[in-house]
C-alpha cells in the first residue's frame, strides 16, 4: 500500500498559501502544517483547517527554523506509518496534476535507492521546456520534493543547527554520500517563488534579482560555508560552486543594492560565525 503524507511550512503566511495548498492536498493522505510564525493569523489559520479534515494543524511557538518543522512532519508521518513525506513551503503551487506524475513515477520503478523525487522548479518565471525524463541531480530544493522515509531513518533528520539555509544541499549531499538517490522529474512542474525578486538593469540587460535581505544574508553566507567545510572531499564541484556563488553575489550587491552596507555587514558576520562555529537562530527569543 503507497502511503504517502505530507508537511508544509508557515511563516507570516498571505492568503495565496490557500490555493497553494489546494494543489496538492487531496493527493495526500495527511498534511501537516508546521506553524512557524512569531505572530499568528487566527482567521487565516481557520481558513487552512477548513480546506481538508486531512489537516493538523501544528503551533510551533515561534520560528524554530524550516529543519525543525520539516523533522516535525517527517517524524509524525513515520509514526502514523508512512512510507513517503511531501515536504512543501508556503510560496509554492503544483501546476495541474503535478504531484500525481511523481507518484505514479514512485509507484511503478525501483525506488529502494531513491533518497528524493523532486518537480520541476519554476522560480520567478524562469523559462522551461516540459518533458518525460527523469534525472539524477546532486542536490534540489526542499519544497515539492517527496522523501523517502526508510532512507530518512537511515541517513538522519534534517540538521536544525543550519535553522534555515542550506537545510536542503546538506541533506541531499547526506543522501548522496551515503549511496542514495536525488532525481528531478521533469514532467512535473512546481511554482516556486524564491526570495523577493526584483528587475535590474545589468550592462544594459535585464537581469531578475532574488534581493534577500540582511538577516537571509547572514544565513546563506554562514551555512554555505557550514556545507563547503562538512563536504569539500566528497563534493567538490559543489564546495567550489557555492564559494564562486558566495563572491558573486557579493559583488552584485556591492554594484547594485541600495542595502549594500547592512548585507554586507550581515555576510561578515555570517562568515564569522562560521568561523567561531556558531549554530542556530541569530537572535534567540
Amino acid at each position: 500500500m503507497f502511503k504517502i503524507q505530507g508537511v508544509v511550512v508557515l511563516y507570516n503566511q498571505e492568503e495565496l498559501v490557500l490555493e497553494n495548498i489546494k494543489s496538492y492536498i487531496y493527493d495526500l493522505e495527511r498534511l501537516y502544517v508546521v506553524d512557524n510564525s512569531e505572530t499568528k493569523n487566527i482567521e487565516l489559520i481557520e481558513k487552512i483547517k477548513s480546506l481538508s479534515s486531512n489537516i493538523i494543524y501544528i503551533d510551533n511557538n515561534g520560528n524554530q527554523g524550516i529543519a525543525h518543522a520539516l523533522n516535525i512532519g517527517a517524524r509524525l508521518a513515520i509514526e502514523d506509518g508512512a512510507a513517503w513525506i511531501f515536504t512543501m513551503d508556503q510560496d509554492s503551487r503544483f501546476m495541474n496534476g503535478s504531484l500525481d506524475v511523481l507518484i505514479g513515477w514512485i509507484k511503478n520503478n525501483d525506488t529502494v535507492k531513491l533518497g528524493i523525487l523532486s518537480p520541476f522548479h519554476l522560480v520567478n518565471h524562469m523559462d522551461y521546456t516540459k518533458s518525460d525524463k527523469v534525472v539524477d541531480v546532486l542536490s534540489v530544493m526542499t519544497s515539492g520534493n517527496i522523501l523517502n522515509l526508510e532512507v530518512y531513518k537511515i541517513v538522519g533528520p534534517f540538521d536544525e543547527r543550519y535553522f534555515i539555509d542550506q537545510v536542503d544541499n546538506e541533506y541531499c549531499l547526506r543522501l548522496r554520500k551515503n549511496g542514495f538517490l536525488v532525481k528531478v522529474h521533469y514532467g512535473s512542474i512546481l511554482i516556486h517563488r524564491l526570495g523577493n525578486p526584483t528587475l535590474k538593469i545589468i550592462l544594459g540587460k535585464k537581469k531578475l534579482s532574488i534581493n534577500h535581505n540582511h538577516i537571509r544574508m547572514y544565513y546563506i553566507t554562514r551555512n554555505r560555508f557550514y556545507t563547503i567545510k562538512k563536504y569539500f572531499f566528497t563534493s567538490p564541484k559543489f564546495a567550489f560552486s557555492e564559494f564562486k556563488t558566495i563572491i558573486l553575489e557579493w559583488i552584485k550587491i556591492i554594484l547594485f543594492d541600495e542595502d549594500k552596507k547592512l548585507k554586507s555587514k550581515f555576510i561578515v558576520l555570517g562568515f564569522y560565525h562560521f568561523l567561531i562555529g556558531r549554530h542556530g537562530k541569530l537572535y534567540k527569543s
